[in-house]
């Protein structure tokens, strides 16, 4: 049996999940929204953040892929690294307003980033564009 369409669509559903709920706390963040109090704000984007995970290491797995071999899927791996610290920064460490909004709009440019990466496998995934 071929689990990988469901795998990729698992895969890719959590993407776009975390991603606007990493959006959203952002606003609420910067809003200085009661939101961010409730419960469900603390725990859903850990949730949608593990079956990503989870399903990013199944994908690779099945796929083949790993870090050692795949240029591009190191690249993801750092860079997912520095969208987690840049989040970490915006929403627990940052002192000032200023500072929080910096650090969320460059989580979302690296979190951009790692999207091209992901489409093209290609850890340069502007190189050889031409503009019109």
């Amino acid at each position: 049996m071929n689990d990988l369409p469901l795998l990729k669509t698992i895969h890719v559903t959590a993407v776009i999940t975390s991603i606007a709920l990493f959006f959203l706390r952002g606003l609420w963040l910067l809003l200085g929204s009661d939101i961010m109090q409730q419960r469900w704000v603390r725990i859903a984007p850990h949730s949608v953040d593990t079956v990503l995970l989870l399903s990013a290491i199944a994908l690779a797995w099945q796929l083949g892929y790993s870090p050692f071999n795949s240029p591009w899927l190191a690249t993801k791996i750092v860079a997912l690294l520095l969208y987690i610290a840049l989040g970490m920064l915006a929403f627990k460490f940052a002192r000032t307003s200023a500072q929080r909004l910096t650090a969320w709009l460059a989580a979302l440019l690296v979190f951009a980033y790692i999207a091209a990466v992901a489409v093209t496998h290609d850890p340069l995934p502007l190189h050889g564009m031409t503009l019109p």
